[in-house]
């Protein structure tokens, strides 16, 4: 046999399927957004690619759906976010999401004071393991942050449920994990997503990865339109290894209005192609959605929206006609 590999024999599955059995095609858990919940949830072992044209929205939405998370489920996260700002800009926009409360002396009914800055810190501390520089030259590949990942998942007695990249332009690219040099970008990206995606699995963390797509095109109108994952360097080869692959739209950078576009869904348990609208309120630094004419922010308790159906078929009403 081929070292790493083998056939797959009765012994290897009896009991793992029959535990798949029991707990179905689990979906991943909810964060927040009832809309959202019917196109997105977030799974271990899972891998999201985000995307979008600059000042999108695309890290103010991921980091609030992290948040979320920490709050509602303890989650920990590993995040190296270089393209947010320094060490003290992340904790700013975390601690701004959390509290409600501003950093920006320019809005002084909302300035947060130094005795909420100490009550929080150890919080945030504690579920965001934050990744910054040391040394300016220093740079990181993504097999080394992958790995890095899960040292931290170790060292923290199994405590470690995503990890994030953003932005992709901020690693260092081109050479594999076995140190061969890759010339063309498809075939680097066939390396080291593949890599990605069995840690990923066998490491149960969600890896999430944001990237900027080549260029912003805009309409005849001059409204921007929604990148899409082919519109990433190596475009087919992000879409031919992504699992979840989502892009945040903003056609007017003067508009708090945000397009959360699932273009691919793998596995289809976790999520579903489609459009959620969301907006964003400035002075709370948090998104919310407009659901039977009210302003619903993200909270833990799951409610059914009118006319909104998360339910599944069964023996009874299965539609052999639904596309895959």
């Amino acid at each position: 046999m081929i070292n790493g590999f083998k056939i797959l024999d009765n012994n290897d599955v009896n009991v793992s399927i029959i535990e798949y059995l029991n707990k179905g095609a689990m979906r991943g858990q909810y964060l927040g957004f009832p809309l959202l919940h019917e196109h997105y949830t977030m799974s271990l072992g899972g891998c999201t690619d985000w995307t979008g044209s600059g000042g999108s929205g695309k890290s103010e939405f991921l980091l609030e759906l992290l948040l979320n998370t920490s709050q509602y489920y303890g989650w920990v996260h590993l995040v190296y976010v270089p393209d947010v700002g320094d060490k003290n800009e992340v904790l700013a926009i975390l601690m701004h999401k959390l509290t409600g409360k501003t950093f920006d002396k320019r809005f002084k009914h909302n300035l947060i004071n130094e005795a909420e800055i100490y009550k929080w810190l150890p919080w945030i501390l504690d579920h965001f393991k934050i990744v910054h520089k040391t040394d300016l030259k220093a740079k990181i590949t993504p097999y080394q942050f992958w790995d890095l990942s899960v040292e931290v998942k170790k060292q923290n007695s199994g405590k470690l449920h995503t990890a994030t990249i953003d932005s992709w332009k901020d690693l260092k690219h081109g050479t594999g994990i076995t140190g061969e040099t890759f010339s063309r970008d498809d075939k680097y990206l066939d390396d080291v997503l593949s890599y990605r995606n069995a840690m990923a699995e066998e490491h149960k963390i969600h890896f999430h990865t944001i990237i900027h797509p080549l260029k912003t095109e805009k309409d005849k109108n001059g409204l921007r339109i929604a990148a899409t994952p082919y519109d990433l360097k190596g475009g087919t080869a992000w879409y031919d290894n992504g699992k979840v692959m989502i892009t945040v739209h903003r056609v007017d950078r003067t508009d708090n209005e945000v397009e959360v576009i699932i273009n691919k869904s793998k596995p289809k348990s976790v999520a579903k192609n489609g459009i959620v609208k969301m907006f964003f309120d400035v002075s709370k630094a948090r998104f919310y959605a407009e659901i039977d004419g009210q302003k619903r922010y993200a909270q833990q308790e799951y409610f059914k929206p009118i006319g909104l159906s998360l339910d599944l078929p069964n023996s009874e009403n299965d539609d052999d006609d639904v596309p895959f």
